[in-house]
């Protein structure tokens, strides 16, 4: 995938990655001195962090935090986060010198638990998996982490915020799809198993992407295939080639684009979890 987005997903997309996130429940080893309930935080996804954040609670460390603030956007990390290295590999010598009381992971995605186990206790939360229901399942971590954290009246508040802001459905409208730019030439179609699929479906909106999706629920193609579906409303989830929008000419021959109907989102988590989800959903409204 392109700069700013996991290293390595498109690799674990098939093959042991899919089982692993069916069956991948983590660990969680008992650490004598530590705490009963965990104060320092490592999050190695940030589906997990936002969350965290959400929550009221200040992750010690964040994998690939300086990246969090140009692709999740809100909510921010606190000031002083350190970042604890890759999503897919993170710096266990790092790691261990902030001696963390608990590193969350999202089940099935980068290093394997067992290596962290030595570092702290691990609690591996799947969200992407071959059930193909992010949300539902971004909803189970939210109530996890606040169990966790003791944070259940906050897990409930922010439950009943993304409940909030998925209502009214807002039926009757043009089919859409959703899109995230690769590179220039190949862009990421979002449907069936992806968030904002979720999402898109609660408010009431048709998804016009009806082809095959992988477990993170999208599909790659090139420009071409968006021409496949000239009555959608396109929306595209930035960060985009702005030559590409203004010099293209296979771009400004998209029925989408000669009608007007491209809307350009500012940058959401495509892979997150229910912060992402609410965030998405306001967007939709303002597209």
């Amino acid at each position: 995938m392109t700069a700013g987005r996991p290293l390595s997903r498109r690799q674990l997309v098939a093959g042991a990655a899919a089982l692993a996130m069916m069956t991948g429940r983590g660990a969680h080893a008992e650490v004598p001195g530590r705490p009963e309930r965990p104060e320092r935080i490592v999050a190695l996804d940030w589906a997990l962090a936002e969350t965290l954040v959400a929550l009221g609670v200040a992750p010690l460390a964040v994998a690939e935090a300086p990246l969090y603030a140009k692709r999740v956007v809100v909510p921010a990390l606190p000031p002083g986060t350190a970042d604890a290295g890759l999503r897919s590999w993170p710096n266990l010598e790092a790691l261990r010198a902030l001696r963390p009381d608990l590193v969350v992971a999202l089940a099935g995605y980068g290093i394997a638990p067992a290596r962290l186990e030595a570092i702290a206790p691990v609690r591996a939360l799947p969200i992407y998996t071959a059930a193909r229901r992010p949300l539902a399942l971004a909803r189970e971590a939210v109530t996890a982490l606040a169990g966790l954290c003791g944070r259940e009246a906050a897990g409930r508040r922010l439950l009943a915020g993304l409940d909030a802001a998925l209502a009214p459905p807002v039926p009757g409208q043009r089919p859409i799809l959703i899109v995230k730019f690769a590179d220039e030439r190949v862009v990421d179609i979002y449907g069936r198993g992806s968030l904002f699929d979720d999402v898109a479906r609660a408010r009431g909106l048709e998804n016009a992407w009806r082809g095959p999706t992988n477990i993170w629920g999208f599909a790659s193609a090139g420009l071409e295939e968006l021409a496949r579906h000239p009555e959608t409303r396109l929306l595209v989830i930035e960060p985009a080639p702005a030559r590409l929008l203004h010099q293209s000419a296979i771009w400004q021959a998209l029925p989408q684009q000669r009608a007007g109907r491209v809307g350009l989102l500012p940058p959401a988590w495509v892979f997150g979890g229910v912060p992402s989800a609410i965030r998405f959903a306001r967007l939709l409204e303002a597209a």
